[in-house]
């Protein structure tokens, strides 16, 4: 009885990764020829919104990359919000030197009921001049073609919001180890095709890195008013245009701008863990579903693997069926992961990984529960989120 529930269990993870693997080929290339390259130069004006708070060390070269771009109208507004390092001074520097494109405000203390991304973000939209809002993080560097390729990709789409990865590094071993499970959403698990040919808001993701969208769209759907207790909002502003009947599109950023999200273990794994539980609206029996699923499906089968392998071979070499199943699972995952870093430029060490991914992803969802109905929340830009 216990060998034939091992292998009901062997089948469906093998299953599942051939699944896992369809959607990782179908998203590649869906990303692939759905993403254009930069051609619309000139036209309606756009208005870029960096918040930034304690960006000493990334600030002046991410305005510095978006004051040399292709596209001919627009402006940069930037919002330092509260600061407690050099940021403030070094964008009074750079305001003095590009007083024609840079704005630059100081942000009022974080009101109560509001997120402080959110709160920042609020500040600068009511001070933007443009039809397209650019919402985009401190930490990123532009590449000159950056503000074409969002409008380029609007136009061409016909989209009211677009979103998509941008290119990531990955640094350190901590980094190489929880990065790159921001790709598995729209990596191997949600077909991106959904959100095409679907009305449903759950086949819209969005980065909060690189979002463009029209502005009165964002304000045809109460903007951030609507989600101004969120962590996750890039999320939530995604289905929220879906769910009001605009059209979504996700695109290969990578062409547009470049970012190290997060340098080292904890920050990444703070940053990262902070949105989990937010992601899935705080529903406690989604997450622990989640959490079971993670541990049954994506993290057990490589050491059953590696156990049931073992075990043929200490008993004289057959090959059980369940053995196959498992290893099935096991080099299709890798495969997934040998995608996934591919159209994501991951480091090499990616896809031979992957079993400590999962461990870390379950690490992390784990303690985005606890943190958050325990009330202790995370500590995020020298403030307490929940």
């Amino acid at each position: 009885m216990q060998s034939v529930v091992i292998e009901y269990y062997a089948w469906i993870v093998a299953i599942i990764s051939v699944y896992f693997l369809v959607f990782a080929l179908t998203n590649a290339f869906w990303l692939w020829i759905y993403s254009k390259k930069p051609r619309v130069f000139s036209g309606d004006k756009v208005s870029v919104c960096v918040p930034a708070r304690n960006e000493e060390e990334n600030i002046e070269n991410c305005l510095r990359s978006l004051m040399d771009q292709s596209y001919d109208n627009y402006e940069v507004l930037v919002l330092n919000d509260n600061s407690e390092d050099r940021t403030g001074e070094i964008l009074d520097l750079l305001a003095k030197e590009f007083p024609d494109k840079l704005k630059v405000f100081d942000g009022k203390p974080l009101e109560e009921g509001w997120t402080g991304k959110i709160f920042a973000m609020n500040q600068l939209i009511q001070k933007t001049s443009g039809e397209y809002l650019l919402f985009t993080d401190a930490d990123t560097f532009h590449k000159k073609d950056s503000i074409s390729f969002a409008i380029t990709n609007m136009k061409v789409h016909n989209a009211d919001m677009l979103s998509g990865y941008i290119k990531e590094k990955a640094v350190t071993f901590g980094e190489r180890i929880t990065v790159p499970l921001i790709f598995m959403l729209t990596g191997f698990v949600l077909p991106m095709f959904l959100n095409r040919v679907t009305p449903f808001p759950f086949t819209s993701v969005a980065i909060g890195q690189y979002i463009m969208i029209k502005k009165k769209v964002f304000e045809a759907v109460g903007g951030y008013e609507s989600m101004k207790t969120l962590i996750s909002e890039d999320v939530f502003l995604a289905r929220l245009i879906k769910k009001n009947g605009y059209k979504t599109i996700f695109t290969d950023c990578k062409r547009a701008a470049i970012c190290r999200m997060y340098t080292g273990y904890t920050e990444s794994v703070n940053g990262i863990t902070k949105n989990i539980f937010s992601f899935l609206s705080n529903n406690t029996a989604v997450i622990l579903t989640a959490i079971i699923g993670v541990s049954l499906f994506l993290l057990l089968p490589f050491p059953l693997f590696v156990v049931s392998l073992a075990i043929n071979v200490m008993a004289g070499g057959w090959i059980t069926t369940i053995t196959v199943l498992l290893g099935i699972n096991v080099l299709l995952m890798f495969v997934v992961w040998v995608l996934v870093s591919g159209s994501q430029h991951l480091p090499f060490s990616t896809p031979f990984l992957y079993p400590i991914l999962f461990t870390n992803l379950l690490y992390m969802a784990t303690l985005s529960f606890v943190r958050t109905v325990t009330g202790k929340g995370y500590m995020w830009k020298g403030r307490v989120v929940h």
